[in-house]
């Protein structure tokens, strides 16, 4: 999210050096929304150990680091100490700012799944636009991935049963994959279900899950009036299964997805 946020900062602004609390402000709730469950971690921990980092792609102010031997919140906030890319890393953006797009597509296929691409780099404000962008996040799906998921779940959302079509063809309808493709999930039906796109964002940004009984799980983090309306018609309810028991999902993808993504409890 950091490194995100210091692309956006150098593509708009010309920005090199970024200051500690514009950085909090920004990436510190998406480090609460997007980061792994229970996580503690603030800006102050990637903010200083990028600079650790054997490629020495990060610099940062001179600072004292607190009894942890990392960089001390207060100390960086009243500071409001600066960092961003070493000087080689600026050199080669600066040459070459396709690099930028290239390393931000990168960060996200590594980190987060494709649904929530959109909503990230809105969020740290930088956007991608190049047609050969989207060549690469194309050549790295099997196209068939969909369609066999959709035709294995009667085209309808494993959760929720939609199943609008217009002309023949699925709206709205996608296959998300249970364990993150660039996290080694594969191509495959066992790894996937099919899903209406509110509730697949959902999926993926762990408000939900499946457990290993193929019930519906919702975190205790989802709140509001929608929030409460998930809970009561799908919580602890189970999934509409696919037409073969052996297109169901497969108990190692559940458990990573429960593991990994989810933001909640599974017994």
């Amino acid at each position: 999210m950091l490194l995100l946020y210091a692309l956006a900062q150098f593509k708009n602004e010309k920005i090199e050096r970024i200051a500690f609390n514009d950085a909090e402000s920004v990436v510190g709730p998406l480090i609460q929304t997007y980061g792994p469950f229970n996580s503690t971690t603030s800006v102050t921990y990637p903010y200083a150990r990028l600079a650790n980092d054997k490629s020495e792609i990060w610099w940062i102010e001179e600072h004292e680091k607190n009894a942890s031997d990392d960089l001390s919140l207060t100390e960086a906030r009243n500071r409001n100490l600066k960092a961003g890319f070493s000087d080689d890393v600026l050199r080669h953006l600066r040459d070459n700012p396709k690099l930028i797009d290239l390393v931000a597509i990168n960060l996200l296929e590594r980190h987060f799944p494709p649904s929530l691409h959109p909503d990230i780099l809105d969020a740290v404000g930088l956007y991608l636009g190049q047609d050969e962008i989207e060549n690469v996040i194309r050549k790295k799906r099997d196209p068939r991935f969909r369609s066999i998921v959709l035709a294995a779940y009667y085209e309808q959302c494993a959760v929720c049963k939609y199943d609008i079509k217009m002309n023949g063809a699925a709206v709205a309808l996608e296959a998300a994959h249970i364990q993150m493709h660039s996290a080694g999930g594969p191509d495959e039906v066992t790894n996937g279900l099919a899903l209406c796109v509110i509730h697949h964002k959902l999926f993926d940004l762990g408000a939900m899950s499946v457990d290993k009984d193929m019930n519906v799980r919702v975190s205790e983090r989802v709140v509001g009036d929608w929030g409460r309306k998930l809970n009561d018609e799908f919580h602890e309810r189970p999934i509409a299964l696919p037409r073969s028991t052996s297109m169901e999902p497969a108990p190692e993808y559940i458990h990573w997805h429960n593991e990994k993504i989810f933001k909640g409890f599974v017994r």
